[in-house]
């Protein structure tokens, strides 16, 4: 039985894969929630959930030419492409791993991912400088188009309810801007906190800020 290479599909260009030379011996899949720790005045400390960190793939690919003499860069430049963006796009690529003929690599094939790091030692060399042995070790993340992102997990593209403390000076206008770069929405904070007069902040008034997306 003919040993599955694993292999990496470009999405975005029709039928450019690329097959790794060796099979990785290991793999890590990471996977996490976001939570924010909440501060209240007279009140302990407590965390609230955010939403879900985007899914990481680890993996490190083995790149061997000795035997035929070519310059190993050739595979390695492949993998290299995938942090380019795209032309008249604003990202680089979006892939697909494959490992086997079901199409799985473990639960990781049912995602999309792109590139985001990746570090390349060249370890054997030919007479005349060329690389011909290389250890790739790759990263990528969970790709997520954003409009879909924000339908699934809205938590995550919204500011949560907190709290905060008005200092010497502050003006609602200015705590707007500064929680949320928005400083037209300081009738948010006023409403929220039955705030009559914007310009009469009182030091030391806890303010609630609410969620807001």
């Amino acid at each position: 039985m003919a040993l599955e290479k694993l292999r990496i599909k470009n999405l975005d260009s029709t039928g450019d894969s690329i097959d790794v030379l060796f099979n990785p011996a290991e793999y890590t899949f990471e996977d996490a929630n976001v939570w924010e720790e909440q501060k209240h005045p007279k009140q302990k400390s407590g965390t609230q959930f955010v939403g879900r960190s985007l899914k990481k793939l680890s993996l490190e690919l083995f790149f061997d030419t000795y035997e035929a003499g070519d310059d190993v860069r050739r595979a390695t430049n492949k993998i290299a492409a995938l942090l380019i963006p795209i032309p008249q796009q604003t990202r680089p690529p979006r892939c697909e791993i494959v490992w086997g003929p079901s199409k799985e690599l473990s639960k990781d094939s049912l995602f999309v991912w792109v590139l985001e790091s990746l570090k390349q030692q060249f370890t054997l060399f030919r007479a005349d400088g060329t690389p011909v042995r290389a250890r790739l070790t790759v990263s990528f993340k969970e790709y997520i188009e954003p409009s879909k992102e924000e339908k699934s997990d809205p938590k995550r593209n919204s500011f949560p309810a907190k709290t905060h403390t008005v200092h010497a000076g502050e003006t609602l206008a200015g705590i707007a801007g500064t929680l949320w770069g928005r400083p037209a929405d300081w009738r948010i904070l006023a409403k929220a906190n039955n705030i009559d007069n914007p310009l009469r902040l009182e030091p030391g008034r806890v303010l609630t800020v609410p969620a807001i997306p």
